[in-house]
C-alpha cells in the first residue's frame, strides 16, 4: 500500500496518519488522551523559550502560594533586602547583645523574621 499525502486515514478510519503540522485552534477539544495506552505524549520542560511544565514542589511550610497573570507567566515575590547591618563593634557583650538586637530588628522589618 502507497501514499502521496503526508496525512492519511487507514484501516477504516480507525489509523490516522498526521506526517504534517497538526494545528488545534483555540477552543477545541481533544478526547480520550488521557495517556490511557492509546498513544503517548511528552510535555516538554517549560523554559524561557517554551511553553511546557515545570515540576512543584509539595505545599509545606516552606513554600509560598503564587499566581499566573492573564500572559501565562508565572511569578514569585522577590526576598526583600534589609539594609546593610555595620560590622559589630564592641569590647563587652552588652555592646554585641545590642548590635545582635539590631540585626533582629532589621530581618523583622523586612519580613524576613517573624515578630513576636
Amino acid at each position: 500500500m502507497s501514499y502521496n499525502t503526508k496525512n492519511y486515514t487507514e484501516q477504516g478510519g480507525e489509523v490516522t496518519h498526521i506526517g504534517g503540522k497538526l494545528i488545534i485552534e483555540d477552543g477545541a477539544e481533544v478526547e480520550g488522551f488521557d495517556g490511557g495506552g492509546g498513544g503517548s505524549y511528552t510535555l516538554p520542560t517549560a523554559s524561557a523559550e517554551t511553553l511546557g511544565g515545570v515540576k512543584a514542589k509539595v505545599k509545606d511550610s516552606e513554600t509560598v502560594e503564587v499566581a499566573v497573570d492573564e500572559s501565562v507567566k508565572l511569578y514569585v515575590p522577590a526576598v526583600p533586602k534589609i539594609e546593610h547591618q555595620a560590622d559589630a563593634a564592641g569590647e563587652d557583650v552588652s555592646a554585641l547583645v545590642s548590635n545582635f538586637n539590631a540585626l533582629l530588628k532589621a530581618l523583622e522589618t523586612a519580613g524576613l523574621m517573624k515578630t513576636e
